[in-house]
């Protein structure tokens, strides 16, 4: 019985110290001011007439791997109202944005293009935004 008994505890301590040894090294989540947010297409302060499709290209890039982002344009002449939404859920160090919205405001509006990053599941974002107007005509 003191045999069985010693040879438990052996086992038990044995399995105890191989999985305690083996932790997964937990990776963090960028930092916010690590991540970088490029928009080539629109231009800051363009316009844009009735109809004009506006192209939201550019680059998201961080060090880590990354958990997705949104694109707004919203309309903030008339109540900030969100007029193009498209979220991406994805895991990767770097995304390439290539979208378009065809402008269909019915007044002058000035636009903001707000481009947010998710850089991990703990609720952190890095937010940029960017300007244009549009012409209803």
């Amino acid at each position: 019985m003191k045999t069985l008994n010693k040879a438990l505890f052996l086992l038990v301590a044995s399995g105890l110290i191989i999985f305690s040894s083996c932790k997964e090294d937990k990776k963090e989540d960028p930092k916010p001011e690590e991540i970088s947010i490029t928009i080539n297409t629109p231009e800051e302060n363009a316009t844009y007439g009735k109809n004009d499709t506006v192209f939201v290209t550019g680059s998201i890039e961080g060090p880590e791997e990354l958990h997705g982002y949104m694109i707004e344009i919203i309309n903030t002449s008339h109540s900030d109202s969100v007029v193009f939404e498209k979220h991406q859920h994805d895991h990767g160090t770097s995304f390439q944005i290539d979208e378009m919205w065809i402008n269909n405001v019915s007044h002058h509006s000035d636009m903001q293009l707000k481009v947010t990053v998710y850089p991990g599941h703990e609720g952190d974002e890095k937010i940029e935004t960017f300007h244009f107007h549009c012409h209803p005509m």
